[in-house]
This record gives structure tokens, C-alpha cells and sequence, in this order.
């Protein structure tokens, strides 16, 4: 055999046996092989683990579970979220915070039982709590309160929270004002901080504190004031906690105002029987940001607030009221809402009233106010008409004296004179009419009446002790009942030649009439007219002028 020859059988040797390894096949039944990847999004109490599953061949796993615990020994155990996925999640819950932890993933197949890598991690430990800047929510002049969130306990229970209370560049200690032992978890919370000085800057932040240490908020810069500001309705009374005296004379209060805090109010304002156990200075009151509202209890023990009316008796018998002015919202006045406010001087009408109705014994009103934003009333002198000065609506009873009525009055209200202290009020022609009980319990002493005034109404002298003299127009067609009645009238001058109509208890005068004790005096002429009628013809003594 030549060289050749052998060379060629050799190569087709090693040739088969190279063909024959390079068309081998990879066994397709292999186990998966288990990757534990680090761990993420740790907190105190939780963590998120995952495995990743290398699949090889068809194999595949017939369970999957992650096991962890504090030690190597791995007590635990919870299985993944999907365990068919390429990567198997869990978040792990209840750990112990500042723990560390390991962890791996058990799984298998139908022929054997796989176990990945372990891995280590520590959970976050606990922490000072967290808490929020606080935020006033109804401020006064000795008071405020604060609302403020203890947003997280840090993992441990919160002892202790509330405000510290520092009076800015006074060199004093700080205090702090605690929240009840029995209510202190994560949330909002309310507090009510008293006891503070007038007109005086104070630091007040927030704090919070565990078993790990004390955590404080952002400060929140407050300056004193008269200027009340209400959040909430029923309120008032909590900004004034800690507090026993109020020497400032003047509040503004803003915000929403109840019968709770009218209550409050009045005990400061000197009702009877609504003692304070604050010693009050106040006597003056700014409204106008205030807004009524219904709600809360009964402001003097039997009537409550109405939205936006100054209601029957919300001031009554503040007796150390001086000066007011009525809320912008308000639209209403009712009658004697400020009775027997002895010392009020000086009252506004704010900008939404509409409809205003006097008080008795407000015997020192001499000067009501309109806002000049009002649209129905208008003040001159201190007296208040309607907007275009053609009705008297309330003559103040602080003014006495004489009076002369505009010349571009038309009317005089109800009750508009009632219990004044004038003596005599000069009626121009314009008026064409006076409504019932219009100068009742006055100081009037004499009164003339211009000729286009028919109507002498209900009532309209009654109780006017010192009244003397009354001079009707020709115009005079009516007199109603009890339109003398408690007065001392000595002469009644009518210019009607054809005698009025006369009620049945027009000349009452208590127990008896008038008509005994007062002349009446009538036109040139008409004497024997006046003598024959049923009712004028009572008078005793009837002459002509």
C-alpha cells in the first residue's frame, strides 16, 4: 500500500469521528437553576424579594416558595406572587424593623428539589415620629387654636405631642401645650392654646415624641391681636380657654358665629345671668367680616340664630355694649334686638341689610351708621332713613331735644320716635303720612301736623307723659284708638271744618278720656259742628281759633 493511500484511509477515519462528535445533542431534561436577586423597596416592616428562574430544556417546577427568617435556618416561608413567571415576586410583610433578614427560594421539579442562593437584608429601623407645621384655625386676642398632623408614629407609639408656645424676643421660657394622653396617634389633631398676651408675637411649633426620640415641625409665627378669626362656628369661647381677664376694649371678630358663641358674647358684654368667668372689658364689637349662622344652642335660653339676621334679643340687655357694627352679610335687623342695651352710643348698618326694625331703651343711641356699600338706608345726623330720605326709619333715643324732619320725608315710619327724647319735632309739608305708634313713650311736649296728613293712627301718643299741645291739619279725616291714651294733653288744636272720624277708643286715656281735662279747639265757625257730633261732642270745653 503507498503513502497515499494510507494518508487518504486515515483522514476518512479521523473525518467519521469528527462528524460523529459535532452532531451530538444537549440532554432536554434538565433542572431550572434558581438566581436570588437583591432585595428592594425596604421599609420598617415590609420588603419585595425575587428569584430568578433559568429555565433549561422542558423541565419545569411543580412548586415554589420563598423561605426567610432572622436567622440562617429560615423559619418562614410565603409563596411568590405568580410562580409560573420568569422572576417570582413577593412583597414580604410583619417584619421586625432594623432586622436583618435572609432569604432564598425553594422549589421543585417532579424528580428533584432546588434550592437558589441566599441573600441578607435589614429592614429600615423605627424613628422619630413625623410631624406637620401647625395651621391656626380660629385665632383671638388672648388664644388660638391649632390644627396639625402626626403624620407618621415612626414605628413606635407616640408618648407625648402638642405645641410649643414661645413669646418671640421676650427672654421667657417656652411652655408647651399637650395633646390628651389618651388621643395621640397618627392623624390630625386639634389644640387649644390660651393664656396669651395682647399685641404680643409667639413662635408656636408643633412636637411629637417616641420612645426613639422627638421630632418637631415647622413654626408658625402669630401675632396677637382684637382681630378674632373663626374657622368653625361655636368656637369663640375655646380661643378665650385659660384666660380670666379681657382688657381690651375693641374685638373684631371674622368667620361663622353661632348661638354658642352669642352666648359667649353676651356673658362678656354684662347680660345679667350670663356671668363670665372672664373678667371683660369689651365693649365694642366689629362684625362686619362676621357671618351668622344658624346652629349651636340657644343664645339667651330660648331663641337660637338664624343665617344672616341679627334676630329679637341676640343683644338684649348688653348692658356694657357701647359701640357696633352689624355683619356685612347680615340682611336683617329684628325689632329689639338690642333692648335695653343701656350703654350702646353708636351702631352700624352693614352693607347687606335690608330691613331694619328699632329696639327699645337704647337710651343712649344717639348716632346710627350706614355703610356706604348699603343700598336701602341712609344716616343723616345720625338718624337712619330709607336711601332716598323720604322715611324715617329709627330716630336714635340718645337725641333729645328739638328736631326738624328733612324736607324729603313723605312718611314716618312705625315706632320710628317711640321712647325718644325730643320735645318737639318739626313735620315738613312732604309728609303725607305717620304710621301707628310713631312717637309713643316720647318726650314730646307740643307737636304740629302739616294739612295733608290725614290719618292720626293707632296709638301714636300713647305714653307720652309730658305731651301738652297737638295741632292737626285740615287735612286730618281719622283718629284711631288709643292715640292719647297716657298722655297729659291740655289742648287739641283740629283745622278740620268737617270733624274727622273718630275710633271707638280714639280719647281713652287710662280708665277714663281726655275729653274732660283737655280743650279742644276748633275753626272759626265750626264750634256748634264739633259740640253736635257723637264723639267730639264729649269734650267738656270746645272753642274756636
Amino acid at each position: 500500500m503507498t503513502d497515499s493511500r494510507l494518508h487518504i484511509i486515515l483522514w476518512i477515519i479521523i473525518s467519521a469521528f469528527l462528524t460523529g462528535c459535532s452532531g451530538s445533542v444537549e440532554p432536554d431534561n434538565l433542572e431550572p437553576v434558581l438566581e436570588m436577586l437583591p432585595a428592594h423597596d425596604i421599609t420598617r416592616n415590609e420588603a419585595i424579594v425575587s428569584a430568578r428562574i433559568h429555565k433549561r430544556g422542558t423541565g419545569s417546577l411543580t412548586y415554589a416558595i420563598f423561605r426567610y427568617g432572622e436567622t440562617d435556618g429560615i423559619e418562614l416561608q410565603t409563596e411568590p406572587e405568580d410562580p409560573t413567571a420568569d422572576i417570582a415576586t413577593v412583597r414580604l410583610r410583619d417584619l421586625k424593623p432594623g432586622t436583618s433578614y435572609f432569604c432564598c427560594l425553594e422549589a421543585g421539579t417532579a424528580t428533584a428539589r432546588l434550592k437558589s442562593n441566599t441573600i441578607t437584608f435589614t429592614t429600615q429601623p423605627n424613628e422619630v415620629p413625623t410631624v406637620s407645621a401647625p395651621t391656626a384655625l380660629s385665632t383671638g386676642p388672648l388664644g388660638i387654636i391649632v390644627e396639625f398632623e402626626i403624620i407618621s408614629d415612626g414605628g413606635e407609639q407616640v408618648a407625648e405631642a402638642g405645641c410649643e408656645v414661645t413669646q418671640v424676643n421676650s427672654g421667657t421660657a417656652s411652655t408647651r401645650v399637650y395633646l390628651s394622653s389618651n388621643n395621640i396617634t397618627a392623624g390630625l389633631h386639634r389644640l387649644t392654646i390660651g393664656g396669651l398676651q395682647p399685641m404680643t408675637s409667639y413662635s408656636i411649633t408643633t412636637f411629637a415624641t417616641n420612645s426613639i426620640g422627638e421630632a418637631k415641625g415647622q413654626p408658625l409665627e402669630y401675632t396677637t391681636s382684637n382681630s378674632i378669626v373663626l374657622r368653625e362656628a361655636g368656637t369663640l369661647a375655646a380661643v378665650f380657654e385659660g384666660s380670666s381677664r379681657i382688657e381690651i376694649p375693641r374685638l373684631s371678630i371674622a368667620g361663622p358665629v353661632n348661638g354658642d358663641d352669642f352666648r359667649f358674647l353676651r356673658s362678656l358684654l354684662g347680660v345679667p345671668g350670663e356671668e363670665s368667668a372672664i373678667e371683660s372689658a369689651v365693649n365694642e364689637l366689629d362684625l362686619t367680616d362676621a357671618h351668622i349662622v344658624e346652629g349651636g344652642n340657644s343664645y339667651d335660653g330660648s331663641r337660637f340664630t338664624e343665617t344672616d339676621i341679627v334676630s329679637t334679643g341676640l343683644f338684649a340687655d348688653c348692658v356694657a355694649l357701647r359701640e357696633i357694627i352689624l355683619p356685612a352679610t347680615a340682611t336683617v335687623l329684628a325689632r329689639n334686638a338690642f333692648a335695653r342695651c343701656s350703654s350702646l352710643e353708636k351702631l352700624t348698618v352693614s352693607a347687606s341689610v335690608a330691613s331694619v326694625y328699632p329696639s327699645e331703651e337704647c337710651i343712649s343711641l344717639s348716632n346710627i351708621m350706614v355703610s356706604a356699600a348699603n343700598s336701602n338706608f341712609a344716616a343723616i345726623d345720625g338718624v337712619l332713613y330709607n336711601q332716598n330720605i323720604t322715611q324715617i326709619i329709627w330716630f336714635p333715643l340718645g337725641k333729645t331735644g328739638q328736631y326738624t324732619l328733612p324736607s324729603t320725608v313723605t312718611s314716618i315710619g312705625e315706632n320710628a320716635f317711640y321712647g325718644t327724647g325730643i320735645t318737639s319735632l318739626e313735620i315738613p309739608p312732604s309728609v303725607t303720612s305717620i304710621s301707628r305708634g310713631a312717637f309713643a313713650g316720647s318726650a314730646l311736649r307740643e307737636i304740629s301736623f302739616p294739612d295733608n296728613i290725614a290719618n292720626i293712627a293707632e296709638s301714636l301718643f300713647q305714653n307720652c307723659k309730658a305731651l301738652s299741645v297737638v295741632r292737626l291739619g285740615k287735612g286730618t279725616r281719622y283718629i284711631g284708638n288709643y292715640a292719647f291714651d297716657g298722655t297729659s294733653v291740655k289742648d287739641i288744636y283740629v283745622g278740620a271744618t268737617t270733624p274727622p272720624f273718630v275710633a271707638d277708643q280714639a280719647f281713652v286715656n287710662g280708665s277714663s278720656t281726655i275729653c274732660g281735662s283737655c280743650t279742644l279747639h276748633v275753626p272759626a265757625g265750626c264750634r256748634q259742628t264739633y259740640r253736635l257730633h257723637k264723639k267730639w261732642g264729649l269734650f267738656d270745653r270746645i272753642e274756636e281759633f
